[in-house]
């Protein structure tokens, strides 16, 4: 299966021909594999460009970016057995 970025440069592509999403779900599923992408998901996508967003991140997550530092995290559980991961 293609890659998740790859995917949504085609979704973007297929909006930008004036298609709609169901459309564009039926086109990229013909030509990267019947599972590549959900009507749904065109469905989202589209809606983010209808809005005149472009960017293709994927920023599907909720809250802020975690900087957790789970090597940190082992070594301290090395030092300290005592100590729990929570």
């Amino acid at each position: 299966m293609a890659d998740e970025e790859h995917i949504r440069h085609c979704m973007l592509y297929e909006f930008q021909l004036g298609r709609k999403a169901s459309e564009a779900a039926k086109n990229i599923c013909s030509a990267l594999g019947q599972d590549a992408v959900s009507a749904r998901k065109c469905q989202h996508w589209f809606e983010k460009f209808r809005e005149g967003n472009f960017s293709l991140d994927d920023k599907s997550g909720r809250g802020s970016v975690s900087n957790f530092d789970q090597e940190a995290l082992q070594a301290l559980l090395v030092q300290n057995p005592q100590i729990t991961q929570q």
